[in-house]
């Protein structure tokens, strides 16, 4: 997502950043090369604790996805990212599927890109994408994991591009590992 963002801030679009729980990091984005000053940041609601707060949760989603949806709305930006990845799936379940299908309508035919980002797969329609990341070599991130001198340094990570209509050899798999390197 950074990355994403760095890279349209770089070509002197608008970014606008809908972050439902309030988990953003300015000082990683920085870091990453986003342009701070081409970016909108909507600051969702915070959450103390994402998994235990079903009410709070469902609220906080649904005035993100209304300030979403404004933004997307509003125009002018080159890239809107709904970041809902610390949001229980059992919250983003609960969301109408309709809600999908409105805010794709809203997007397609524009120049501006939709980037949803979460925990597991959240609109599905008939064209949409879903990548998937999965750690490899281990049963889950965090527990158990040797880091090396730097964060993440030797983590390997799976992406996997599925389709939301399976079609035969129309998926896309490639493995990343990563390393540390002297930024001095």
């Amino acid at each position: 997502m950074l990355q994403t963002a760095a890279a349209a801030t770089g070509r002197g679009e608008l970014v606008a950043l809908v972050d439902a729980l309030d988990m953003f990091d300015v000082e990683s984005a920085s870091a990453a090369g986003v342009d701070l000053d081409r970016l909108l940041w909507i600051r969702g609601h915070v959450v103390s604790n994402p998994g235990l707060c079903r009410d709070i949760n469902q609220r906080a989603l649904e005035q993100a996805i209304r300030a979403f949806t404004l933004v997307l709305q509003a125009g002018n930006f080159g890239l809107v990212i709904f970041d809902a990845a610390e949001a229980p799936a059992e919250a983003i379940r609960r969301l109408p599927f309709t809600t999908w299908l409105r805010l794709q309508r809203m997007v397609e035919g524009s120049q501006t890109m939709a980037l949803l980002v979460g925990g597991e797969p959240m609109a599905r329609s008939s064209a949409g994408l879903t990548v998937r990341l999965r750690p490899q070599g281990i049963r889950d991130w965090g527990l158990g994991m040797g880091f090396g001198q730097s964060l993440f340094e030797g983590l390997t990570v799976e992406a996997r591009v599925v389709r939301a209509r399976v079609r035969e050899r129309e998926e896309a798999t490639a493995t990343f590992s990563t390393v540390a390197s002297d930024c001095a």
